[in-house]
């Protein structure tokens, strides 16, 4: 088994780039922390750095995965967090796949909280595909794969124009429905326009914390729907009216 003392070593210092998104898109690379969401990218995962005082007997169910130990302080080095685990993850990024069922589409979504809460969600009422508009955040960003707790590695994700995307989902009969307080029908409304329209497969268009949808996204939708809360209140957390949505349009 390799040992690496050294965070001056080459292939270290290489590591250490991938915390920036440039590298990581260069390289098709990002770094996991920690044995449980190591655990959910298993599929994905080509080498493992685990500290030369961990247990390297409990990576051996890693099939065809180099592992390496280092020092403690390479560890801290590589990690994002102020109490790092042990062990590092260099993974692959995923292959997109094709869109099949209902898809949840994230226009200027910028939060890796709110991010992470609207994966979880998505997986739990059955969307298949996330996709990510060009100035959402980085869903390999370490604070986004720590937010989504794994879930990440159970959905299929893209990045793409949203506007190129929707045209091409909507030639594939897919309905499309949007968040907005503008030019919208209130969500108990949304089941008679579902029916109406013989709605089988839809897209979920979620907005940025701040602006909500873009106008050029807005004006492309087949709908758009605003949940109804007290007046107390300007407006829910993208997370909160994604899950509501979600859970209406799923039942």
């Amino acid at each position: 088994m390799k040992l690496i003392t050294s965070s001056n070593n080459s292939y270290i210092k290489d590591l250490i780039k991938l915390k920036q998104k440039k590298y990581r898109d260069i390289n098709k690379l990002y770094l996991v922390e920690g044995y449980n969401i190591l655990e959910e990218a298993k599929d994905y995962v080509r080498t493992i750095l685990i500290s030369d005082k961990d247990d390297s007997s409990k990576y051996k169910g890693f099939n065809n995965v180099e592992i390496i130990l280092v020092t403690e302080e390479i560890i801290k080095k590589l990690s994002s967090t102020q109490s790092p685990q042990g062990v590092i993850g260099v993974c692959k990024y995923k292959e997109p796949k094709e869109i099949s069922g209902n898809v949840v589409m994230l226009d200027g979504v910028q939060d890796p909280g709110n991010i992470g809460t609207i994966v979880r969600t998505s997986i739990a009422f059955g969307y298949d595909t996330i996709v990510l508009s060009d100035d959402s955040v980085d869903m390999y960003n370490d604070k986004v794969i720590r937010a989504t707790q794994g879930a990440i590695f159970k959905t299929n994700v893209i990045r793409a124009n949203l506007k190129e995307m929707i045209s091409t989902l909507k030639k594939d009969s897919y309905y499309i429905i949007g968040t907005s307080l503008k030019n919208a029908i209130l969500l108990n409304d949304l089941d008679n326009k579902l029916k109406n329209n013989k709605v089988k497969k839809h897209v979920l268009v979620l907005g940025s914390e701040g602006q909500g949808m873009s106008e050029e996204v807005s004006n492309l939708t087949n709908v758009n729907v605003f949940i109804p809360i007290s007046k107390e209140m300007e407006s829910l957390n993208v997370g909160v009216a994604g899950g509501i949505m979600m859970y209406y349009l799923n039942k």
